[in-house]
């Protein structure tokens, strides 16, 4: 193993951007010599670490373009692209709620906190689709609300390994830290309860299937997790069981999940609002591919 996935592992707070920057200032050393991220590790190493400070978190409009799926007096709702932060790192990576702040003139919630104003739930950092932001705090206590007691309808869609015997089905498996993996999630006993909702479109191939996911819950990774427990894990996700070697010729630029709509009632008006996110461009090409 390379000195930098080792350190990763035995450091699961620490990010692996945090992990390569503090090799590459030269601050983590063995024997008084910097040690290279490439390096392999040895039994018996001894190594000497500090860690390069993170930059404080400055909170600053960015005009950054911006896919708008709606927006009113009181929310907003875009369509992340892939490999977009939510908010601001500690690293200063660019996120999506500098651009909203500038997109907005600043009116956004204060409800998250000074570092996440508007955000009401998050999209992980490869996942695409509708992300809401609240543009007023009573607009997103209400949100917040249906979101904790489970009364806002979510689906997405997937391009997962394999094909299932059948066309829809329903997983029900409770969800905690992998024990071995800190870094992952697992199917845990002693989890938090999580249901997934799923069916397939007919007629692929057999390489991979395009399914659409309905989480009744919101465990971290839950969508992932529940497909992998299946036996289909959802191209590009090394993490939970994809074996790249098997596909390299589709050429996966990602993990393939996409938050493609989101039903809701208006904190406003008490109507129901149906937003929905047109599938990205990478995975409409592959499933166009595999149906065809």
């Amino acid at each position: 193993m390379r000195i930098d996935a080792a350190l990763a592992r035995c450091f699961p707070s620490v990010s692996r951007v945090l992990v390569r920057r503090s090799l590459d200032a030269g601050l983590i050393s063995s024997g008084g010599l910097p040690l290279r991220a490439r390096m392999p590790v040895v039994a018996g190493l001894r190594v000497n670490i500090c860690w390069v400070q993170p930059r404080p978190i400055s909170l600053k409009p960015k005009y950054l373009a911006l896919s708008i799926l709606h927006e009113d007096e009181e929310l907003l709702a875009i369509d992340k692209p892939p490999n977009a932060v939510v908010h601001p790192t500690p690293l200063g990576e660019k996120s999506l709620v500098e651009a909203v702040l500038a997109h907005t003139d600043g009116q956004l919630s204060s409800c998250a906190g000074p570092n996440r104003p508007g955000v009401i739930h998050r999209l992980d950092r490869e996942t695409t689709g509708i992300l809401l932001f609240a543009k007023t705090n009573g607009a997103h206590r209400m949100l917040e609300n249906q979101f904790a007691s489970r009364k806002v309808t979510k689906t997405y869609e997937a391009l997962a390994a394999g094909v299932p015997n059948i066309l829809s089905g329903r997983v029900i498996a409770p969800i905690g830290r992998d024990p071995r993996h800190r870094t992952r999630m697992s199917i845990a006993p002693g989890g938090k309860s999580a249901r997934t909702d799923w069916r397939i479109r007919p007629g692929g191939k057999g390489n991979f299937s395009h399914f659409f996911l309905h989480p009744h819950t919101g465990r971290t990774h839950q969508i992932r997790v529940h497909l992998a427990s299946m036996g289909h894990p959802i191209l590009g996700d090394e993490l939970y069981g994809f074996d790249g070697k098997k596909y390299a010729h589709f050429q996966i630029p990602r993990i393939l999940l996409h938050a493609s709509t989101l039903k809701f009632m208006h904190p406003t008006t008490g109507k129901w609002l149906e937003i929905s996110a047109p599938l990205p461009e990478d995975m409409a090409r592959l499933s166009e591919e595999e149906s065809e």
